[in-house]
């Protein structure tokens, strides 16, 4: 099943996220759960950054919060607010048409 795991940073964490980011990454690539997408949410200036967001595929909701809580960012305080929910994409997500898409036999959309 998936995950959404929407993280808000506290205020004045900037420096803090910065020196947690390679603990943070490695993780990312070394876990029990599939990360499927992730990177950071930013302000309107487009790069500084405000949270993340993280869709992963877990058994279950205990083992993406567990995942989530873990996670260096949580526990240094970078993140102040953590938000776990399912997630199913619509059938019509733009992934999944590029997915059939690219499956489809040459000359059939």
């Amino acid at each position: 099943m998936l995950w959404a795991i929407h993280c808000l940073d506290a205020p004045g964490t900037a420096e803090l996220r910065a020196a947690q980011r390679p603990a943070h990454s490695a993780r990312l690539r070394a876990t029990s759960v599939r990360p499927v997408l992730y990177g950071p949410l930013v302000d309107a200036d487009g790069s500084t950054a405000v949270g993340s967001l993280i869709v992963v595929e877990a058994a279950n909701r205990k083992q993406a919060e567990e995942y989530a809580f873990a996670d260096p960012f949580a526990v240094s305080g970078v993140w102040e607010r953590i938000d776990v929910q399912a997630f199913t994409p619509s059938q019509r997500s733009p992934v999944r048409l590029t997915e059939e898409a690219a499956q489809a036999p040459e000359g059939r959309p």
